[in-house]
């Protein structure tokens, strides 16, 4: 069944109204007293969970389905896990939510963004006596989250390359048919260095403008890592890999470290943390194109997080003894990463249609917003009338 641009626009603006009345809800129930924390609490988060997840589908176009399902579907529901048991940025023993407001409280619900702040030596203290040493080793820690605050915002002429190297790919993707497939691949590997920095750097702009607070940079310069430690703990996509971490790594380490010792609690914790990555890919994936999944990206996940568990451990058996340079440790890294992604994720891309389907979907809404344009500059009173006296005056 077509699907006007009229009628998306119209759904996604009642999808994203009842975003903002569910998380209203939710700002009061954790504000009270009436409803304590832990599993009472998740019980009453339950019923708006559920709605996050099922309100994407409402959406039939892939430019409104894509970021609605990443950041409803998985980065608000999330959080709302966490601040059912009073834990993460909406929780009310968060720095950034002290005297929170109800539109700082949706904005941190629901973006990609961390406040930037200096980290207090009580919660550094509290850090370091919970298990220092996995920490550190996996998903970074808070020295490390120090050091990205404490780091300059990227300028405007890094963006704007990113942005030109975006658009380079989208160009050369218009000639997919003389290209060889691992070429095609290759492309889909850049669209999504390029294009993921960017769609999550333009979230930071707007809780800047509205509450004036600065935002913690979500990418650290991945190209540079060198490891898969650095890659995916303190350089790619920050925000989620934190998200991750308080959620699922940290919950799982800890139950499993009394049952099964702190070697398997943080094996269980890192290959579990990849797991859930990969699952909340692929229903990002199903979000946009309505296809079931074949599950290449969650295996490509599952191969990170194995390969990880390995990089640890090969550290700690060689205990410092041995470093590669980092003009060889970075090229590896980026290599494995690129390599494996072109092998199991970044097919995916084609089988949705990503690209094809973005570029169409622009253009129609494109062509809409034009003609919306024009019908309400002909409809302004005596617009045309003004415009025709300066056409004939300047003959």
């Amino acid at each position: 069944m077509e699907v006007t641009i009229e009628h998306e626009l119209q759904r996604f603006i009642e999808v994203w109204v009842t975003v903002f009345a569910s998380l209203t809800y939710c700002y009061f129930i954790s504000r009270s007293n009436i409803i304590p924390k832990g599993f009472i609490r998740l019980l009453s988060l339950l019923p708006i969970i559920t709605i996050f997840t099922l309100l994407p589908f409402s959406l039939s176009s892939m430019i409104f389905s894509s970021p609605t399902g990443f950041l409803v579907g998985w980065l608000a529901n999330f959080n709302l896990l966490l601040l059912a048991f009073d834990k993460g940025p909406l929780s009310s023993s968060s720095l950034s939510s002290n005297n929170i407001s109800l539109p700082l409280f949706i904005l941190l619900a629901c973006l990609p963004i961390k406040i930037k702040q200096n980290p207090s030596p009580k919660i550094i203290t509290k850090s370091s006596q919970n298990s220092t040493d996995d920490q550190n080793q996996i998903l970074s820690s808070s020295s490390s989250s120090s050091s990205k605050s404490n780091k300059p915002h990227k300028s405007h002429l890094y963006y704007g390359i990113q942005g030109s190297v975006l658009a380079l790919v989208l160009c050369v993707y218009e000639y997919k048919h003389y290209l060889h497939p691992n070429l095609i691949l290759l492309l889909y590997c850049i669209l999504v260095f390029s294009a993921v920095e960017l769609f999550l750097a333009m979230f930071a702009v707007l809780p800047r403008l509205l509450v004036g607070l600065e935002m913690e940079p979500q990418f650290n310069y991945p190209l540079l890592s060198t490891s898969l430690q650095d890659f995916w703990g303190r350089r790619w996509n920050l925000t989620v890999s934190g998200l991750l971490r308080s959620t699922v790594y940290e919950p799982v380490r800890n139950i499993c470290t009394h049952n099964l010792g702190r070697w398997w609690a943080r094996t269980i914790g890192i290959l579990s943390t990849f797991v859930v990555s990969g699952l909340m890919h692929e229903l990002v994936f199903f979000y946009m194109g309505r296809l079931w999944p074949t599950w290449d990206v969650t295996w490509t996940f599952v191969l990170q997080g194995v390969c990880l568990i390995l990089e640890i451990e090969l550290k700690e058996a060689l205990k410092s003894r041995f470093r590669l340079h980092r003009l060889v440790s970075g090229p590896l890294t980026i290599g494995f990463v690129v390599v494996t992604g072109m092998w199991l994720y970044f097919p995916v891309y084609g089988r949705v249609g990503v690209i094809v389907k973005m570029n169409e979907e622009i253009g129609i809404l494109g062509e809409f917003v034009k003609g919306v344009a024009k019908k309400s500059w002909i409809s302004v009173p005596g617009w045309n009338q003004s415009i025709y006296h300066v056409h004939t005056n300047s003959y």
